[in-house]
């Protein structure tokens, strides 16, 4: 997805969870992709910002800054 962030929070031989950081348009989103379908919901900035927060400090997890 040009001009967007994408990052897999969880990943499944199934399929991911991710959040999405669309810079063109100025907005958020969570999203689970399956092998048979995709669904996504917006998200307020201060939640994206949280969840990253939260994870960056687990053990193993990486993000871009």
């Amino acid at each position: 997805m040009n001009g967007a962030t994408i990052t897999a929070l969880l990943e499944t031989s199934e399929g991911a969870l991710t959040v999405v950081k669309d810079d063109m348009t100025n907005s958020y989103s969570i999203g689970l992709r399956t092998l048979s379908k995709l669904e996504w919901k917006d998200i307020s900035e201060e939640l994206y910002l949280l969840l990253m927060k939260e994870l960056k400090e687990q053990k193993g997890m990486s993000f871009p800054s």
